[in-house]
């Protein structure tokens, strides 16, 4: 039962499969108990190998990363419906502006529905589910596929990755569109009739690397971020990959990932945590608190 003035934290590695670098970075942090939960990218060339431990893992927390997107400029993945309005010169388009400009609803559901057939075919019951580059969210408010989200949720039983309220500096809720935002009541009415949990907050930042940052700025602003969440449920997104020619060949802001692996393990970060009286929770746990989350 969650307490009315308790702050709980889940911490996410997204995009599990993605690459190698990426897997051995997840599976080390799940190991250790230094993340609480992972979500995999079912159209991702490294897919199988991550799948096969959160097979093998069962009592590990691992959920699926709905993916529309290939973001990568020579690293790229693409529909396993093969639906045109998915894609760009055979892969997925790069952006959730071509996503939200392009994709036809029922190409999306169809996309959607394939990608858990391919995580339930190699054993994985996902525990919760969320969106690679939020491109279900409709961020540029020309369309939103938050309802169909909340519709795949509600008949899996498990919770979505949305928040609740915005927290002050999110790197990823503080982008949405005011439309959005203004849709968050309706939208959490939504998905509570659905029988969707959600948490009260996200916490994210920049994915790049910033002029100037180090390791040092990068984990106390972190650290700032968690010192002032709010009561409630909230997830810290996180992205770790270990240093390798495959991520510096893909991501041009690779030092980041590497970063937020280090993170994890960072005396100062667990301290963080304690100190600002963070109780670590795992998605398998936020159904069960649903029934209170708005009492904080």
């Amino acid at each position: 039962m969650v307490q009315k003035h308790m702050k709980y934290l889940m911490m996410n590695a997204d995009d599990f499969g993605m690459c190698h670098a990426a897997n051995e970075a997840t599976i080390g942090l799940l190991e250790d108990d230094l993340i609480t939960s992972a979500t995999l990218m079912a159209p991702c060339p490294w897919f199988v190998e991550a799948v096969t431990y959160a097979r093998q893992h069962s009592e590990k927390c691992i959920g699926l990363h709905l993916t529309l997107t290939s973001e990568w400029e020579q690293y790229r993945w693409g529909p396993l419906t093969r639906n045109t309005s998915l894609m760009v010169d055979g892969y997925f388009p790069r952006t959730s502006l071509e996503v939200e400009q392009n994709a036809f609803l029922s190409e999306v559901e169809e996309e959607l529905r394939a990608q858990l057939a391919l995580a339930n075919a190699y054993g994985l019951t996902p525990s919760h589910l969320d969106n690679h580059m939020a491109s279900l969210y409709g961020f540029h408010g020309l369309q939103s596929f938050l309802p169909l989200a909340f519709q795949l949720c509600g008949e899996l039983k498990v919770p979505f990755r949305f928040p609740k309220e915005i927290v002050s500096g999110d790197a990823v809720t503080n982008a949405l569109p005011q439309e959005t935002v203004d849709k968050i009541p309706s939208l959490v009415a939504l998905a509570t009739s659905l029988g969707v949990a959600l948490p009260d907050a996200i916490v994210s930042y920049p994915f790049e690397t910033l002029p100037g940052e180090t390791y040092e700025s990068f984990r106390d602003d972190v650290c700032r971020r968690l010192e002032t969440l709010p009561n409630g449920i909230s997830e810290l997104v996180l992205h770790p990959a270990f240093e390798s020619a495959e991520i510096m060949a893909i991501n041009p802001h690779w030092q980041k990932r590497v970063w937020e692996e280090r993170l994890c393990r960072d005396v100062k970060f667990i301290e963080t945590i304690e100190r600002a009286g963070l109780k670590r929770i795992t998605w398998h746990d936020l159904p069960a608190l649903k029934v209170t989350q708005n009492d904080h």
